[in-house]
């Protein structure tokens, strides 16, 4: 269950270490924005992209298998001032909360975070079940080519180092290995976390990404049961043979 992976420390800093990004923040935004249904983000965290499009007016609910993600969403709303939330604790390889959606993303690459291909299968089938006729699932996905290029990281590379004003200050640290027959990225990740310039924790743990070819990825969408898969070529997420922003209608 990929929740494991953000609990405490690491749920904490979350939005530290993604602060400069806005893309997915933007681009997600930008599709709901006047949407008048009602829409489900899958992998919503601590609500960085939730949270906006609440903002905006839109009835939006969340699902993430992490408690301390949530926490942290449910926080950051009701210090905005954002209206009540639903939000559900559950796996996106196996949800069923009892209603259907308008709309269903999952963004910024987190539908990767299922590598199995029966748990792949599984959330597609949830999905397609939790869409009202009519309804799309929206989701962008990735190719890690440097990764891929390089195939092995054996000692550890620095990849997101963050200060707060109060002068604590985090340090992730990232090796990985490529499986290319499973088109699987095997990351070993260490979290450090500073206080008055001393060590206080560090926390290591593994989370693997797998990654889809575009061809392949309309395929799994047509196999669950979608009838109409469209590239969203337009949009700013999008680069071919990189990047790929998925659009499928039940």
């Amino acid at each position: 269950m990929q929740g494991d992976h953000y609990m405490g420390l690491v749920a904490d800093w979350y939005d530290d270490w993604l602060s400069a990004r806005h893309d997915d923040v933007d681009f997600y935004s930008s599709y709901l924005d006047g949407f008048q249904g009602t829409a489900l983000e899958l992998a919503c965290g601590t609500g960085r992209i939730l949270l906006p499009i609440a903002r905006a007016g839109v009835e939006i609910h969340g699902l993430d298998g992490s408690e301390d993600m949530l926490r942290i969403l449910k926080a950051k709303a009701k210090a905005e001032g954002v209206p009540d939330i639903l939000v559900y604790r559950q796996p996106m390889e196996l949800f069923d909360i009892g209603r259907r959606f308008d709309i269903i993303f999952v963004a910024s690459g987190s539908f990767q975070l299922l590598t199995d291909p029966d748990d792949i299968m599984s959330s597609l089938s949830c999905i397609y079940r939790h869409l009202e006729d009519g309804g799309s699932f929206v989701t962008d996905v990735f190719v890690p080519w440097d990764e891929i290029a390089q195939r092995e990281a054996s000692v550890y590379r620095v990849t997101r180092d963050s200060s707060r004003p109060n002068g604590d200050r985090s340090v992730v640290h990232e090796r990985f290995s490529i499986d290319i027959e499973k088109q699987v990225k095997l990351g070993t990740y260490r979290y450090e976390f500073y206080s008055d310039k001393r060590l206080v924790s560090c926390i290591i743990n593994d989370l693997n990404i797998r990654w889809f070819w575009k061809d392949e990825f309309v395929r799994l969408l047509t196999d669950a049961g979608f009838g109409s898969v469209q590239l969203l070529t337009d949009s700013p997420m999008y680069d071919e043979g990189s990047s790929f922003v998925f659009k499928a209608v039940k």
